[in-house]
C-alpha cells in the first residue's frame, strides 16, 4: 500500500495528534502545524499528497491559507475542517476547490472516505 504525505493544520493539538496517531501508525508521513503561517511555509518547502486544514484558527484563518495554497500548488487536494457553523466560509472554500469540509468532531472512517475521494484511491488508515 502506498504511503502518503499529509499536512494537518489545526490550532488544536488533539486534532493534530489524532491524525498523527491514526495515519502515522500505518506508516503515513504526517506533518502537523498549528497556524496558517507555518502551513504556508510547509507547503512551499514540501510536497504533500493531501492537506487537512482547519477553517477557524487564530491569526490567519483557513480560507486565507487555502487561497494561498491554490496560488502555490493549485492541484494539491485540501480538505477543510470545522467545528463551527461557518456557512459563508464553507461556501468560499468550495468555490476555491476544497475537496470537502469535515465537520468536527468526525470519525476516522470519515477521514478514510475523504482521503479516497481526494486521492482517487483507498489508503491504509
Amino acid at each position: 500500500m502506498d504511503k502518503i504525505n499529509v499536512l494537518v493544520v489545526d490550532d488544536k493539538k488533539i486534532i493534530r495528534d489524532l491524525f498523527d496517531y491514526i495515519l502515522g501508525y500505518h506508516g503515513h508521513h504526517i506533518t502537523a502545524v498549528s497556524n496558517g503561517t507555518d502551513a504556508i511555509e510547509a507547503v512551499i518547502q514540501n510536497q504533500f499528497d493531501v492537506v487537512f486544514l482547519d477553517i477557524v484558527m487564530p491569526g490567519t484563518d483557513g480560507v486565507t491559507v487555502l487561497e494561498r495554497f491554490k496560488e502555490i500548488k493549485p492541484q494539491m487536494p485540501v480538505v477543510m475542517m470545522s467545528g463551527y457553523s461557518v456557512k459563508a466560509k464553507q461556501e468560499r472554500v468550495a468555490e476555491l476547490g476544497a475537496v470537502t469540509c469535515l465537520r468536527k468532531p468526525f470519525e476516522m472512517d470519515e477521514v478514510a472516505e475523504v482521503l479516497k475521494v481526494a486521492l482517487g484511491k483507498e489508503i491504509q488508515e
